[in-house]
């Protein structure tokens, strides 16, 4: 039998800044990018703390206020993940030289593909402008079960931060079920802390679902992988 659902947070903490993540989260969760213009199909580490980013992106440069009420002003989320920009990726090391989040309208998007149900319960946005935010169809969550199906579709969008420096936060309402997020960037901007419940499954049908569903996720680059925090 399967036990009860536990909390998890990817956070995307103790990477160094410019570190590609795809893999890193594995076999819990395998992580891409979508890049819709010119830029590398890149999901970045980006470091807020830095005051003096090299590639002068000073907009996602912490700390971040919010104009949502029930979120505090001065929060310091340290990493956040964005879409890089700059063609400078090596890809046998896992870095990109200059972090810089892609600010073509649209951007691209991100992917999160998990080995077994979570319930997804919130995420951070970061420097999303007006322009980009809820109701641009540039700008749609979506989310998909185990069969490929679309969870409560047309139903969530990046939420507006009021733009430079400032954050907000989606709250999912505990969507069940849910396997994939694809989450589209309707201009520049980053995510982080993606709130959850890992949904046990017994151990035989982990393997047999890991070794079908994530097979093709797998990278041969050397790297790091810590889990999720929990």
């Amino acid at each position: 039998m399967a036990g009860s659902a536990s909390a998890a947070v990817i956070d995307f903490e103790n990477f160094d800044p410019g570190r590609i993540i795809d893999d890193e989260y594995a076999p819990d969760v395998f992580i891409s990018a979508i890049n819709l213009s010119s830029g590398p199909d890149v999901a970045l580490i980006f470091d807020t703390t830095d005051l003096n980013p090299a590639s002068e992106d000073f907009d996602l440069v912490g700390p971040f206020d919010s104009d949502n009420a029930s979120l505090s002003d001065n929060f310091s989320p340290g990493n956040v993940l964005i879409i890089q920009e700059r063609n400078d990726c090596n890809f046998d090391s896992g870095f990109c030289a200059t972090p810089d989040d892609e600010g073509s309208r649209p951007a691209g998007e991100f992917t999160f593909l998990f080995s077994s149900d979570i319930i997804l319960e919130t995420i951070d946005f970061f420097d999303i402008e007006l322009i980009e935010d809820n109701g641009n169809p540039d700008s749609e969550i979506h989310l998909f079960d185990s069969n490929g199906d679309e969870l409560l579709a047309g139903m969530f969008f990046v939420p507006s931060t009021g733009g430079n420096n400032k954050w907000n936060q989606l709250d999912f309402d505990s969507v069940r079920g849910v396997r994939k997020i694809v989450i589209e960037l309707g201009g520049s901007g980053a995510i982080d802390n993606l709130h959850y419940q890992v949904v046990p499954v017994p151990a035989a049908a982990w393997l047999f679902g890991s070794a079908i569903g994530l097979l093709g996720w797998m990278r041969n680059r050397r790297r790091g992988a810590p889990a999720a925090s929990t």
